[in-house]
């Protein structure tokens, strides 16, 4: 089950953001999402920040534009599992904000084994954004095109 590729030409950007903890590889992690999501080095920043207990915390974020944008979503929505699909398409409304975006966090410790699962804690948070307000219509078809169905 995936979104057709025109369903995905609907995405123009999307923002990806997670912390690297100062007991998890950088380069490993880095490494990562670019072999699962397509998101190169040269797209991230980095924001090196003070946890609790004073260890080293690496913020990291990418602004994803373009051709990459399309190739996230596709990647991103085409190798969820059946009960992820089913999830977001059950409770559509908790993944949008009604007006101009797809909110997905998945497991950062899946995404380093080449996997893509739907996780709420030490999660990659990725924001996809639509160039104009969603209209009831386009989230319809949005959820519609999670199921595969053929009205899209």
């Amino acid at each position: 089950m995936s979104m057709k590729k025109d369903v995905y030409a609907m995405f123009t950007s999307a923002e990806v953001e997670l912390i690297v903890h100062a007991t998890e590889n950088l380069d490993k992690i880095i490494d990562a999402l670019n072999n699962t999501l397509g998101i190169r080095s040269s797209m991230l920043t980095r924001e090196i920040l003070t946890g609790h207990h004073g260890n080293e915390i690496v913020l990291l974020k990418a602004s994803v534009r373009g051709d990459d944008v399309r190739y996230l979503a596709g990647r991103l929505v085409g190798s969820l599992s059946n009960a992820d699909i089913s999830s977001m398409y059950r409770e559509f409304d908790l993944y949008t904000d009604n007006r101009s975006s797809l909110y997905v966090r998945i497991s950062k410790q899946e995404m380093v084994n080449g996997k893509i699962k739907l996780s709420q804690s030490d999660a990659v948070r990725i924001r996809l954004k639509v160039a104009r307000r969603m209209h009831r219509a386009t989230l319809d078809a949005l959820r519609d095109a999670l199921v595969g169905s053929d009205e899209v």
